[in-house]
């Protein structure tokens, strides 16, 4: 069996530490991978736990577009072949192609760099390596963290389409729990229990783990888990720190101007300008000083009114999952335009977006005449609690309303979607006869949500994926106790 790693960013070091897991306890012993940022290859290359058989680094993929001769045929070969139904999703959902914008950063209107024929011929460029790279290395298996660019795009579907196992690591929504799924955008495991559990009457082990913890969860509802310290503080506060946030960020950017002036690969679609970071920085701390209160509604807890709340963006939550509802605004104008005329609909924003978004977006949502903003210190929860009705793309926030027993309505690809009375818009022109539907005929079923909770305790299990992403050296990920444990979960799966 021979394994294939998508050792992407900050991933490379747990990708790498999955594959010597994987060779040491399960006897894989070849392996080839997919990596994103030099600096990724260079851990890899540098590494001496696996030999693989074959690399592919995107940024080269990427630059040789410039020397590609566009071949409409081929596009259209591939189409046909790779589609479903077509091939623009996977341009679409790469920020770098539509939007221009580094990590960490948000546009209003972004602007694509390049042209129609440019995107095309990276297009090109990466599925004929791709194709012939897995055709060549023929792996049994791919591993990787995310599909949210051309290149892992293009991989999950010639990987489908020759009948690969691609597995990508998702949360399970329940505490820290964590497991791979063969589908980018459902708990692909959780679907097979559940579809267990109705045809075979099959019942999970973990059954009464989920109505203790459904007990639990709506007797005591938990708190939001991104609350970052800082968004609390007060405006002077903010104040007295810049000082020392400005002696911070200059001595990073005399650094980091350094590291780019002697990066030979400077042209990189992955190399940020440090002067355009610097520039972003700054814009980010000056809306974050901006005092945004007079913007802000008070809810009325009395009347009757739906909650939207705001999405992180750009992320997987709408580039992937629903890429037809990217404009937040404008769904939100359809969502108010469907409700009855006597409800409020609530937005907060998600507190992770305060910085990134300017003043003029909101002021554009307050243009809605049925629309009330609310500050993000609002409890999401008590805004679900007393909702008539909850709406998100694909949040986070309608699984909590359905385990709160609140109708929900989705536009994107979402895990609890599989739940009856969960409603999916698929055309926006059915909204308002789905929220009159929901509103006014809505039928919980307690079973199902049951059902749900223990696919997932059963597919999934408890390690902090997450924080070590974030800050996990490749040492720490290896000596991690939880690890063999996460790994022996894929291994699972793979049927070892």
């Amino acid at each position: 069996m021979k394994g294939c790693i998508v050792l992407q960013r900050q991933f490379a070091p747990i990708g790498n530490a999955i594959a010597l897991e994987l060779k040491n306890k399960h006897n894989i012993k070849d392996f080839c991978g997919y990596v994103f940022t030099r600096r990724a290859e260079q851990f890899v290359k540098a590494q001496k736990d696996i030999q693989y058989t074959n690399l592919i680094l995107d940024e080269d993929l990427h630059n040789q577009y410039r020397k590609e001769k566009l071949d409409i045929e081929y596009l259209k070969n591939i189409e046909a072949e790779y589609g479903m139904p077509n091939l623009w999703q996977c341009i679409a959902i790469d920020r770098t192609l539509m939007m221009d914008i580094p990590p960490k950063e948000y546009s209003v209107s972004p602007t694509p760099p390049y042209t129609h024929e440019e995107m095309l011929k990276i297009l090109q460029v990466k599925f004929r390596t791709i194709v012939d790279f897995l055709n060549k290395e023929k792996p049994d298996f791919i591993v990787g963290v995310n599909v949210g660019s051309l290149g892992t795009m293009t991989l999950d579907r010639v990987a489908k389409r020759m009948g690969i196992k691609n597995y990508t690591i998702e949360t399970g929504k329940i505490d820290n729990r964590v497991t791979f799924s063969e589908d980018c955008k459902w708990l692909s495991g959780v679907e097979k229990i559940i579809k267990n559990i109705k045809e075979n009457n099959y019942k999970s082990p973990f059954r009464k783990e989920a109505e203790n913890h459904l007990e639990k969860f709506r007797k005591n509802p938990a708190p939001p888990s991104f609350a970052a310290e800082e968004k609390n503080k007060s405006f002077l506060e903010k104040m007295a720190i810049i000082p020392f946030k400005l002696f911070r960020a200059l001595k990073f950017t005399i650094r980091s101007t350094y590291k780019y002036l002697k990066n030979p690969y400077k042209s990189d679609t992955t190399v940020e300008n440090p002067a355009r970071a610097l520039v972003n920085k700054f814009k980010r701390k000056i809306r974050g000083l901006r005092n945004l209160k007079p913007l802000y509604d008070d809810p009325i807890w009395q009347e009757d009114f739906a909650y939207f709340p705001l999405h992180f963006e750009p992320e997987a939550t709408t580039l992937l999952y629903s890429p037809f509802y990217t404009n937040q605004i404008n769904l939100l104008t359809q969502i108010a335009k469907s409700l009855p005329v006597h409800f409020k609909l609530y937005v907060k924003e998600h507190p992770s977006m305060l910085e990134y978004r300017p003043t003029a977006y909101y002021r554009e949502l307050k243009k809605i005449p049925n629309l009330k903003l609310l500050n993000p210190k609002t409890s999401s929860l008590d805004l679900i609690e007393k909702s008539k009705i909850v709406t998100t793309i694909a949040g986070t926030a309608g699984f909590e309303a359905s385990l709160l027993k609140k109708p929900v309505i989705t536009f994107g690809d979402i895990f609890y979607n599989i739940l009856s009375f969960v409603k999916r818009c698929r055309e926006i022109e059915n909204l308002p006869n789905i929220i009159k539907q929901q509103l006014e005929h809505f039928q919980y079923n307690n079973e199902e949500i049951i059902n749900l909770l223990s696919a997932i305790l059963e597919d999934t299990l408890p390690f902090d994926f997450t924080a070590l992403w974030a800050k996990g050296s490749y040492k720490q990920v290896k000596n991690h106790p939880d690890f063999p444990k996460f790994v022996d979960n894929l291994a699972k799966k793979l049927g070892l």
